[in-house]
């Protein structure tokens, strides 16, 4: 095969990035592979594979590290009889938060480490993977394969990270030989620089800056020209094949300041005819408003950069997720806490069994967000000896709570800062909103309701924060330095009246929420469709040339018919129910023909070795009497007797028919039940088969075994 590229088409290479999404084992993800290979070509994978997975490969060097929420797959094909050695690097794209942590790190380097370019650690764990898994396979080829050909697959985030993994490195000898994206995040010139010291000092001569933070501030034009030039010069940008959807948000947003372009555009990919790209309204947004985010977030990257996503919060709120683990841990004594309150102050326990009863961490905060507006219209009397019992608690939850009141301190310090910074957001919202008026998506009327809802919204806040002030740090540090927090029931109380007399600010923020609620939202299809065709299964399904043919969760779907007449099948689904049906019968087959075997050792082939002994034994006694002269002793009175001679009358019957008939029937009855399931399952084939009958692959599609 000369080493030709095995996954060589658009729709056979999106599918294999789409399996890096569900977290399977080596295994599984194998067994995906060959399927898919087998279900787009007909044929059957040329080669034996070897997957490599980067949460086992990494798993050693991650132990001491801030997560920074990277995940790959790099798929070894390998055949010294067909000539093929190919390393595939798949680099997962964005999720909305990772498989076993509720932080979304993902899109917290989308927004810090490409667009405001704080933080590498999700290129530094991509290219330690890429290296890794490479040198291992390096070690393991045989001589008689060709050169290894590398290749890299990446989608959303994961294009990001694959294309710096292609314009890093300094010889061509350490890049990819071909690079395939689909709906890639552009790297961006301020990622650039901080991840390319050499870029970063070619920068800084150019334009004779100081600080990275100068960089914000020089014409994004000129800027993303002078990078362009710079990397075109570096690589062959043709080794970067980039296909996008028209309607792809990434690509719609890559008209902002600093997204550079690089590769060669394959095609626009148009996921649904019916609905126009944002990337206009995108584009009339000032780039000044643009500038002040970039620049407002800057001011976190050294936080962002130390410790990744909790740094990154910690620094802009004061809130620290750490805490928030903490405290789920112990969530069961705090139950304990919730109930004795709850039965000392109903209408208290009430709001606090809906924080206790949140199925998530957000849900939880939500309610909790809630719960001091509703402590603010309760009265009631504190009564001592009910708060002593019902704050005894273990040394666990104790250790929590200071947590979060040193939390609420660090809090109380910075949102002050936070809210100023809001407000310059909230100001610069006029521009925004009348680029959604200038490409009709709202009208002027709407765009001055908005503003004045969240002009309210803004008010309320800061008289809260003004009120929220004058609540003294000196109790919340008693509180926080009690021996025993129930001796400071006055300082309770001051908190509780404070928090009564916000009741009209929220009331307003009620108010203004309850309008922005009434507007009119049906511009947001656009971005809902825009999300799905950023999506691979949008693009899956708008690359299949067969119309007949269609994708959902990377099964493969075949219809037929039109309208309500039309019947759409899953041909996937019902070729695995098929193989495990048949392998299910195989199974029992095997079962009633061991038992078919133990009956026949057991009970017939017994049966004769018996009646053989026994043969065996009375010609011996008939041949050889005088050998069987004791016997005589055990008359009583042998005297001078000698044994002459044995004759035996044997009667031995043989093993009664009823008995074998009966196991006989029992074994019929198990087949017949067996070939009935055969012939249901067979059915399922055929049926589809003859539905399908112009389709002459369905056929190899059911009698391909890919899951060995």
């Amino acid at each position: 095969m000369d080493n030709e590229e095995l996954l060589n088409t658009k729709l056979l290479r999106a599918r294999i990035m789409k399996i890096e999404y569900d977290n399977l084992s080596a295994k599984e993800f194998k067994n995906e592979v060959k399927r898919i290979y087998f279900e787009e070509t007909g044929e059957e994978l040329p080669s034996e594979l070897t997957i490599y997975r980067s949460d086992q490969e990494l798993k050693k060097d991650q132990e001491n590290k801030v997560d920074s929420g990277f995940d790959g797959t790099v798929i070894h094909f390998h055949s010294v009889d067909n000539q093929i050695n190919q390393a595939i690097t798949i680099t997962r794209g964005s999720e909305s938060k990772e498989k076993d942590n509720w932080r979304p790190l993902d899109w917290g380097n989308n927004l810090m480490g490409i667009y405001v370019g704080a933080g590498d650690g999700q290129f530094n764990d991509a290219e330690k993977f890429y290296k890794t898994v490479n040198k291992k396979i390096m070690a393991s080829n045989k001589v008689s394969l060709p050169d290894l050909k590398k290749i890299g697959f990446g989608h959303s985030l994961g294009g990001n990270n694959i294309v710096l993994l292609q314009l890093m490195p300094q010889s061509d000898e350490n890049r990819f030989d071909e690079v395939y994206t689909i709906n890639a995040a552009p790297p961006t010139i301020y990622q650039l620089a901080n991840i390319d010291s050499d870029f970063y000092d070619s920068l800084k001569l150019k334009f004779d800056i100081i600080n990275r933070t100068d960089m914000y501030n020089l014409p994004p034009d000129q800027l993303k020209s002078f990078t362009e030039e710079y990397y075109k010069n570096k690589i062959d940008e043709s080794s970067i094949h980039i296909d996008t959807s028209e309607e792809d948000m990434l690509y719609a947003a890559s008209v902002v300041r600093g997204f550079m372009g690089i590769g060669e555009r394959e095609e626009f990919i148009d996921t649904n005819p019916d609905v126009t790209t944002i990337r206009n309204l995108i584009g009339k947004i000032p780039d000044k408003d643009l500038q002040t985010v970039q620049m407002f977030l800057a001011g976190f990257s050294d936080d962002y950069n130390e410790d990744g996503f909790d740094g990154f919060m910690r620094s802009l709120t004061g809130f620290n997720p750490e805490v928030v683990d903490d405290t789920l841990s112990a969530i069961d004594e705090l139950k304990g806490l919730h109930l004795n309150i709850a039965n000392a102050y109903k209408d208290v326990g009430e709001s606090i069994d809906e924080v206790n009863q949140a199925d998530s961490f957000w849900g939880k905060l939500k309610e909790v967000a809630g719960f001091p507006v509703e402590l603010a219209g309760i009265n009631f009397k504190l009564q001592k000896d009910n708060f002593i019992g019902s704050a005894n608690l273990s040394k666990h939850s104790f250790n929590s709570i200071y947590k979060g009141v040193y939390m609420l301190l660090d809090m109380k310090e910075k949102v002050p800062e936070l809210l100023s910074n809001v407000e310059v957001l909230y100001h610069n919202l006029g521009p925004i909103a009348q680029a959604f008026v200038d490409v009709g998506y709202i009208t002027q009327e709407d765009k001055d309701d908005l503003l004045s809802a969240v002009h309210n919204i803004e008010t309320a806040l800061e008289s809260i924060s003004t009120k929220l002030d004058k609540l003294s740090t000196l109790t919340l540090n008693d509180l926080l330095t009690a021996v025993n927090p129930t001796y400071y029931l006055g300082e309770l109380i001051e908190v509780f009246e404070t928090l009564r007399s916000i009741q009209k600010d929220v009331d307003t923020i009620m108010d203004a929420v309850s309008e922005i609620k009434e507007f009119d939202t049906s511009f947001l299809k656009n971005f809902e469709v825009s999300a799905h065709a950023h999506g691979l299964e949008a693009v899956i399904n708008a690359l299949s040339k067969n119309k007949a043919i269609s994708y959902s969760h990377n099964d493969m779907y075949m219809s037929k018919g039109d309208g309500a007449e039309k019947i759409r099948v899953n041909i996937s689904s019902a070729i695995r129910i098929y193989q495990k049906g048949m392998t299910v019968i195989e199974d029992k087959h095997h079962a009633i023909d061991k038992m078919k075997k133990l009956y026949e050792s057991k009970f017939e082939d017994d049966y004769s070795d018996r009646q053989r002994n026994i043969m065996r034994k009375i010609n011996d006694m008939e041949g050889n009497p005088k050998q069987y002269d004791y016997l005589l002793y055990r008359t009583g009175n042998p005297g001078s007797k000698k044994m002459r001679s044995i004759n035996v009358q044997e009667d031995l019957p043989s093993l009664p028919t009823s008995f074998s008939l009966s196991f006989q029937q029992l074994i019929n009855n198990m087949e017949y039940e067996l070939e009935k399931e055969k012939d249901l399952v067979k059915r399922i084939r055929d049926s589809i088969e003859d539905y399908f009958k112009e389709e002459e692959r369905i056929a190899k599609m059911f009698d391909y075994a890919y899951g060995g």
